[in-house]
């Protein structure tokens, strides 16, 4: 429940606070074709009572609905109005608690994988990972590249459970030793895998050592003149997480992580779970905490929230990292939450610059948002 001292906010943007009567208007919209404002509407009504099956089933209904699928990827609805963001009790940069408005948008319903990627960008598919375009003699763009496939082959591979030696992780790859040529996994060993019969498969997990430029490249081939994708902002992407839920202190509740709700405190595994592990979030979102760090838009700025916009925030105009959420699977509990923020620099593998980003625990997820024309 959210304290009292912070209920007056919510009544600056609604002030209604009848559920039966917030679910009659939602209906009527659904009747009337309007999914989007009976989405907004629904919003409120799951706020004030999360509990309430017919807000549930009518919610979960309306937002199936508003799902869209493209490129192979699904994004999940995120209707438009109000949210708090932040918290008052974390750390500096996590305060004061203050109302944030938002236009409707979508979110990737998972963090984007490694073969996705690759499919979108037109390149090889995984584990070779990268353009298509030949290569003869050094290119030191490359060479970074190679860097991040490294880290990738070790973590991104659907059966693996616990990553060894990258040499280990390439099937096929030969390697010539006393003479004759055998393969990786005759060299290196094999990593352990829980189906060791099936296909090598890079779909179900998330990409890894991935900078953020090479999220708004894929984002850009993506975007079309009618739909922009892009990394959420900070706001869309505390929006998303928190699934409808007021005052929350994580993606499903205030109840701590544990092994049956979120990918977290496995750093002694070196292995990351695939993104569906875990029941989603209330908007349908899988893994918003746990599993992996992901981008957001914005710049860092540990004080914006005290002076920022109330409508569609944006974040500071330059920087020099941008912002992180959601905690990883090798974090410890207290950043696994919907508030915490934390910043990195990154650099594109192709200035040939060897980034911060080349981590097993950074990936990332893409916003859609249509775009209305010039009349």
């Amino acid at each position: 429940m959210l304290p009292e001292k912070y209920q007056w906010i919510l009544r600056q943007f609604e002030p209604e606070g009848d559920v039966t009567l917030l679910l009659e208007i939602a209906e009527a919209l659904e009747a009337a074709g309007n999914r989007e404002g009976a989405a907004a509407v629904l919003d409120r009504a799951y706020g004030i009572d999360p509990t309430l099956e017919r807000t549930v089933q009518l919610r979960t209904r309306v937002l199936d609905q508003l799902a869209i699928v493209e490129q192979g990827i699904r994004f999940r609805y995120i209707p438009a109005g109000p949210f708090l963001m932040g918290w008052d009790q974390g750390e500096p940069d996590e305060q004061p608690l203050h109302p944030v408005w938002l236009r409707p948008y979508w979110l990737s319903e998972t963090a984007i994988s490694w073969s996705k990627y690759c499919e979108v960008m037109d390149w090889a598919p995984p584990p070779a990972g990268a353009p298509r375009e030949e290569v003869v003699g050094f290119n030191a763009p490359l060479f970074h590249l190679h860097q991040e496939t490294k880290i990738r082959l070790q973590y991104c591979e659907d059966r693996t459970t616990r990553a060894r030696d990258w040499h280990a992780h390439a099937p096929g790859q030969m390697w010539q030793s006393q003479g004759r040529e055998v393969t990786a996994q005759e060299l290196f060993g094999a990593p352990p895998r829980d189906d060791p019969e099936a296909p090598w498969r890079y779909d179900t997990k998330p990409m890894i050592a991935v900078s953020w430029q090479e999220a708004e490249e894929m984002a850009q081939r993506l975007s079309s003149e009618t739909v922009r994708y892009g990394l959420p902002t900070e706001a869309q992407w505390e929006k998303a997480a928190r699934g409808g839920l007021i005052g929350a202190r994580h993606a499903w509740g205030n109840d701590p992580p544990s092994e049956e709700s979120c990918d977290y405190d496995r750093f002694d595994h070196f292995s990351i779970l695939p993104m569906t592990t875990f029941p989603p979030n209330d908007y349908g979102l899988f893994a918003m905490n746990g599993s992996v760090w992901e981008w957001c838009a914005d710049w860092y700025d540990g004080d914006y929230y005290r002076h920022a916009p109330d409508t569609d925030p944006t974040g500071p105009s330059s920087g020099e990292e941008k912002v992180l959420r959601g905690g990883s699977w090798a974090d410890c509990w207290e950043v696994v939450t919907v508030t915490y923020r934390m910043s990195r620099g990154s650099a594109n593998w192709r200035s040939g610059q060897w980034g911060a980003h080349e981590s097993p625990t950074i990936g990332f997820r893409l916003c859609r948002m249509t775009v209305t024309p010039n009349p």
